[in-house]
């Protein structure tokens, strides 16, 4: 494969914005988002962790970008429940990846299990 068209994402990407459009669409992309972002961190954790650093990182950047942006919307209450639970666990999964994994294959899944869990919701939004 030519490297000219390999995608290729940095920190720059990251940006500040405002949601200012509630719509389903916007609401539905950004939980599907999430999903994969958090299934693609459990997937490099399990099976490559010391190479994939830089896109861990990364990727968890933009998964709490995504969870900032959700706050603005207006979330029916069975999703809202589930996603304050994971916003909770969240802060605490990040805080573990700064100070140090103690359990690789356990935070791995975590993040397996809660990717499983957005894509499912991203079905019924």
């Amino acid at each position: 494969m030519d490297k000219s068209y390999r995608k290729e994402y940095s920190e720059y990407i990251i940006q500040n914005s405002t949601i200012s459009n509630y719509s389903s669409k916007n609401l539905h992309d950004i939980v599907l988002d999430t999903a994969e972002n958090l299934t693609q961190i459990g997937l490099w954790t399990l099976n490559c962790f010391n190479k994939e650093q830089n896109r861990i990182k990364l990727f968890l950047s933009l998964t709490r970008k995504n969870m900032n942006a959700l706050h603005g919307f207006p979330l029916a209450r069975e999703f809202n429940r589930d996603f304050e639970e994971f916003y909770g666990i969240y802060d605490k999964l990040e805080k573990e990846y700064d100070t140090g994994i103690v359990n690789k294959t356990v935070w791995g899944n975590l993040m397996l299990k809660w990717g499983t869990s957005f894509s499912l919701s991203s079905k019924s939004i």
